[in-house]
C-alpha cells in the first residue's frame, strides 16, 4: 500500500512539474532563474524526506531527487534565453 501512495506521490509532482512548464513555455508565468531553481531544490528535498521516512524506498527518492536536479538545470537554461532577448529589444 506504501508504494502506491509514493507512485501517486510521482505522478502528482510530475504533473505539478507539467502545469509548471507549460505555463513558462506558453508564457503565462515568467519566472526567473532562481524561483525555477528554488523549485528544483524543493523537489530534491521532497525526495530526501521521501528517501528517509519511507524503508526500501530509495528508488523513489531517486526519482524525485532527480526531478527537482531537472528542474532546477531546466531554470538555468531559460534565463540565458531571457537575457539574451532582454539585450536584442
Amino acid at each position: 500500500m506504501g508504494s502506491f501512495a509514493l507512485i501517486c506521490l510521482i505522478v502528482l509532482t510530475l504533473i505539478a512539474v507539467a502545469i509548471f512548464y507549460g505555463c513558462v513555455f506558453l508564457d503565462f508565468i515568467n519566472p526567473s532563474a532562481l524561483q525555477a531553481q528554488l523549485l528544483g531544490v524543493i523537489i530534491i528535498l521532497f525526495g530526501v524526506i521521501v528517501l528517509l521516512s519511507f524503508e526500501d524506498s530509495s528508488g523513489y527518492g531517486f526519482t524525485f531527487g532527480l526531478i527537482g536536479l531537472i528542474t532546477g538545470v531546466l531554470g538555468t537554461f531559460r534565463e540565458s534565453q531571457r537575457v539574451e532577448e532582454e539585450k536584442d529589444g
